[in-house]
């Protein structure tokens, strides 16, 4: 062999203990060189010396293990500290192996191992623990400080997170507001002072025996020493067992006024991906105290998987996923929360990525995270389908066909950009933008009246027509007063008209957060209190109302106000706390009160307004998403109206960035529309490849939806050239013009038109039903329509045209692009064997009003 074709050697060296790392690439000398050069000197010295940190790996796939913690001390007989063991590949991937990790300690016996990696002292003093997992070694510092030392078990600390990782204070058990078998706590330890006089007070202080610790229910239940209803929660020789009986022993005291109060609490890691075929990820929980102490809480604390039916955790924080998915693990412990996000990837070790190129911010956060996920974007959608898209999803109405023939010719590169352009400045625009406030806002006629759901609809599209800025559009609404006919924002309060439904409204509509759990206790998944949820009722507890001329009408109409009704101010705001039954000032949630104080001359929503337009993220943050949400038909925290750390973004990056665009935009809704519509990730595909098929929340390819309920009738319409008239409405108008829920259309309400009655964007049904099918295939609206001697069939025939410019116009009108020529030959076969030409047209547009093509947004 010759100088040339002798291997390197490379040397990785990391050790944490001595804080030191080194590493080279060593030519080797040839065989017959017996000289020990300075190189094999030092390799001999490393071996020698440094042996067990050696990592020899070949060239390109270095790597290495890395532990969390990085040292760890341990203090007193209780104290314990879980690890997670992470493998780094030279590729920058990771994975965990902390289940197959072997942990040694040197001296021996220094501490307690357990096969899940958890740290308990044994004896005092300063060691070493060696890690070894795939072939690798690494090492990290331990120390034991007075192992014998036995704490008291502290209830705020201990004992009360512990009913909560079993599930004690859950609401479907004892947490429930009734309790279960004479047994109540408040939910989810909301209040650890009412739970402590509950477990030793009442019953006769049966729960809590301090004369006999293992005869107390507390202890017998969960263990499953006695019938239990709710079943074994924790087995007598674990932690928890443990934890009760010491402190039972030591008089089951309440340590409020001595323990230390949880000011941050931490999770390890907080984002990871994960390749296959590892499946499994050990996570750490670290707790951090007023006191300035950091404990290790992994075991204490609760978690809530976004998909438990892909993904579990067991007791002491292992994420274990059935298959390749992503997840959000929601850490709870005492007041604290965290959250981890995990991503287990699909086993695709020879994946190319193949996604277009990308000039715009959304389509880089985008395609990042699939190229992370190993998945590639499905290919560019089509001119056709994006036309078709582009108008469906911006006014709500198809191209014509004039319109789709000169776009499918137009050789133009921008054309997609001037396309999207023109149609976010179109007067239909408006309508279709007003349509979408108009079911989040409940513009119905119970509230409205007949005359104010056409006041309010026509304000709300005289808004967006005039591009109104969001912040200023929901400045307006929030401190609205007066006549609602003369004054239409006020029919806000039209809607919602108690304190409490205007708060869960605005933190609905304009926040994004449910606040409703709060109204009868502390959100049990988020961070919002009853102080909360009644600060910000309070904003709204002098908002007053008057009918005017109110004349009921009969149960045959259903309206229960017909009249005007002024919306005033009387008194000074506030709401009562029904817990505490103290008055509440007004108070933004998860905000200091307003400085200076209101004086009760003012008008606290003015207060709220600013606090809610001016400067608040989370505003922008929700408006935007609810933009993407409607044209992407997904939202980047989804479900739209529920952001919480539980549920946090899929794509962060991606949020904040469509958050800034419409920040500087000044809160326009136009500029957001065309920058999205403008996106590569908007004009992708439906069709699924092989690598995004499973996947539904990453925007790798086009969803496909069935049109909404006054789409699809319009398109009708459109289509065949006869739109439907409606009572009570200029000829003219369309069904997404129309502001009323009550019409005599049964098709919008099999379609899935909403009444109304929620505040929220699901009660839009999107399900396909038999009824549907049967208004389909035989239904009024659509038999009518075809069977119409004035449509655009007979308009067509009667202008002599031949059977080919007949389908291509009515293809185009449809479908928004040209027959098929396989579509030709088979439509033109078939009519040229027909008796009568006018039927067999009319079978032809039934096909194809009936296709999915038709039916769905693609």
């Amino acid at each position: 062999m010759s100088r040339a074709e002798l291997p390197n050697v490379f040397l990785y060296l990391d050790d944490p203990v001595l804080n030191f790392s080194f590493r080279t690439e060593i030519a080797m000398p040839p065989r017959s060189s017996r000289a020990l050069t300075p190189h094999i000197r030092l390799i001999a010295y490393l071996l020698i010396f440094v042996g067990p940190h050696i990592q020899t790996t070949s060239a390109g796939s270095a790597a290495k293990l890395e532990v969390e913690p990085a040292q760890v001390t341990l203090v007193g007989s209780w104290d314990r500290q879980q690890v997670a063991i992470s493998g780094y590949a030279s590729d920058g991937s990771v994975k965990d192996l902390s289940a197959e990790a072997r942990l040694t300690v040197e001296p021996p016996g220094l501490v307690r191992i357990s096969a899940s990696g958890v740290l308990t002292p044994a004896a005092t003093g300063a060691g070493i623990v060696t890690v070894e997992a795939a072939g690798l070694s690494t090492r990290f510092p331990v120390r034991v400080e007075q192992s014998a030392l036995v704490r008291d078990v502290s209830y705020r600390l201990d004992v009360a997170p512990l009913l909560a990782k079993a599930g004690c204070n859950a609401g479907a058990c004892h947490g429930n507001l009734n309790g279960k078998g004479g047994f109540k706590l408040s939910l989810r330890g909301d209040d650890p002072l009412f739970d402590h006089s509950s477990i030793t007070h009442d019953a006769s202080a049966r729960r809590a025996s301090l004369a006999d610790p293992r005869s107390s229910l507390i202890y017998k239940k969960p263990t499953g020493e006695i019938p239990h209803e709710g079943g074994l929660r924790f087995t007598r020789h674990s932690p928890e067992a443990f934890t009760l009986i010491a402190w039972l022993s030591k008089g089951a005291k309440d340590d409020a006024a001595t323990a230390p109060t949880l000011t941050r609490l931490e999770v390890f890691p907080v984002e990871r991906y994960l390749p296959a075929p590892g499946l499994t990820q050990q996570l750490v929980v670290t707790a951090t105290f007023s006191d300035g102490k950091r404990r290790d809480v992994t075991r204490q604390s609760s978690y809530d998987v976004s998909d438990p039916t892909r993904v579990s955790i067991s007791e002491d924080g292992r994420a274990q996923a059935k298959a390749p998915t992503e997840t959000a693990i929601a850490v709870r412990y005492l007041g604290g929360r965290a959250v981890s996000r995990l991503a287990f990837l699909a086993d695709r070790p020879n994946f190319v990525w193949r996604g277009p190129p990308s000039n715009l911010a959304i389509d880089r956060h985008v395609f990042a995270k699939l190229q992370s996920l190993k998945i590639n974007p499905s290919d560019t959608a089509n001119d056709a389908v994006f036309l078709r898209r582009a108008h469906l999803d911006a006014i709500g109405k198809l191209p014509t066909a004039p319109e789709a023939r000169a776009f499918l010719s137009n050789t133009d590169p921008d054309k997609r950009l001037k396309l999207a352009r023109k149609l976010v400045n179109r007067p239909e625009f408006a309508d279709f933008w007003a349509l979408k406030w108009a079911d989040l806002l409940r513009n119905e006629e119970k509230s409205m009246g007949e005359k104010g759901v056409w006041v309010f609809q026509r304000w709300l599209r005289d808004a967006f027509a005039a591009d109104l800025p969001l912040d200023e559009f929901v400045r307006r609404l929030i401190t609205a007063q007066g006549s609602t006919w003369s004054n239409p924002p006020a029919s806000f309060y039209r809607t919602n008209r108690d304190p409490q439904t205007l708060a869960e409204s605005v933190g609905q509509v304009f926040l994004g957060v449910r606040l409703q759990c709060a109204r009868c206790h502390n959100h049990p998944f988020d961070s919002w209190t009853q102080n909360d949820y009644y600060g910000l009722a309070a904003y709204f507890g002098n908002v007053r109302r008057k009918e005017v001329a109110n004349a009921r009408k009969d149960n045959l109409d259903k309206h229960e106000i017909n009249g005007d009704v002024i919306v005033y101010l009387s008194g000074a705001p506030g709401a009562i706390q029904p817990r505490s039954g103290a008055m509440m000032a007004p108070k933004p949630p998860g905000a200091p009160p307003p400085a200076p104080a209101l004086n009760e001359h003012a008008d606290a929503r003015e207060d709220l307004a600013r606090w809610l337009t001016q400067g608040n993220r989370q505003f922008a943050r929700n408006m935007a998403n609810r933009v993407w949400f409607h044209l992407l038909g997904r939202g980047i925290v989804d479900p739209v109206d529920d952001f919480r750390e539980s549920n946090p973004p899929c794509n962060p990056p991606l949020l904040e960035s469509l958050t800034d665009a419409l920040i500087n935009g000044g809160y326009r809704l136009r500029p957001l529309v065309e920058l999205i519509m403008s996106s590569q990730t908007y004009q992708l595909a439906a069709t699924p490849n092989e690598t995004n098929a499973s996947d539904e929340a990453n925007f790798a390819r086009a969803s496909v939806r069935l049109l909404p309920a006054e789409v699809l009738l319009d398109a009708l319409g459109q289509a065949l050239e006869k739109p439907d008239i409606f009572s009570h409405a200029p000829r003219t108008t369309v069904a997404s013009q129309l502001p009323s829920v009550q019409l005599d259309s049964p098709f919008l309400k099999i379609f899935g038109k909403p009444d109304r009655l929620l505040t929220c964007e699901c009660e839009r049904s999107e399900a396909t039903t038999l009824a549907q099918a049967f208004q389909l295939i035989n239904g009024e609206a659509v038999r009518s329509k075809i069977e119409a001697p004035d449509n655009r069939l007979g308009r067509l025939l009667a202008s002599a045209a031949t059977d080919e410019a007949v389908l291509e116009d009515l293809t185009l009108a449809s479908l928004s692009r040209l027959p098929a020529e396989s579509e030709k030959s088979e439509f033109l076969r078939f009519l040229r064997s027909a008796n009568d030409r006018r039927r067999a047209w009319e079978d032809v547009a039934w096909a194809i009003v009936n296709s999915k093509e038709f039916l769905l947004r693609h």
